[in-house]
């Protein structure tokens, strides 16, 4: 009697790995949504309609402060359901690197942008201060546009790895599929 699993798939088999599909591609969609939205309708926006560009960064900012926090929790969602469902080393920290860019943007570069925003726009503002904050925004959006392109190659990624049929293994002589064998 062998160790591994019956290879017929069980129907709490298939509707958990299917609920775990689902989890995944709303919280791919979801990241890559958000951050579309963002870049294209928000933030342009924002500094075309507000009457300054005072009240446009700031709300440009507590908007990307949610970005942020919802790209590093997203991506920490995103490994776990990846590991869950077995996809490769790639699959699975690529999207904690993310969730540490979107932290680093968080904490790091906006909470310096927040500090120095009034000293560079204000009548106090120095031509230095004002080239910090130019390069702390470039920073920012630096970080913004490679998640945005990370989340975009996840996304391929993993339609490739949900295309793709199960490989076929061989286990004590029985023929196993990949998705369906068990650690011994």
């Amino acid at each position: 009697m062998s160790a591994v699993a019956d290879p017929k798939p069980t129907r709490e088999r298939a509707l958990g790995q299917t609920a775990l599909r689902t989890c995944l591609w709303l919280l791919l969609g979801g990241w890559f949504g958000s951050y579309l939205l963002f870049g294209a309708v928000i933030a342009p926006t924002a500094f075309a309609v507000l009457p300054s560009f005072e009240l446009a960064g700031n709300l440009i900012g507590l908007v990307l402060t949610k970005l942020n926090i919802y790209g590093a929790l997203s991506g920490v969602a995103v490994a776990l359901v990846s590991k869950s469902l077995g996809r490769g080393p790639l699959l699975v920290t690529a999207p904690i690197a993310l969730s540490a860019l979107c932290l680093y943007s968080h904490f790091g570069v906006s909470a310096q942008l927040t500090e120095i925003r009034d000293l560079s726009f204000g009548p106090d503002g120095t031509a230095e201060v004002a080239a910090r904050f130019g390069e702390l925004h470039r920073i920012s959006l630096a970080i913004f546009i490679s998640v945005g392109i990370a989340v975009t190659a996840l996304i391929g990624f993993h339609a490739r790895a949900d295309s793709r049929p199960p490989e076929v293994i061989l286990l004590h002589g029985e023929a196993r599929t990949q998705n369906n064998r068990e650690s011994a």
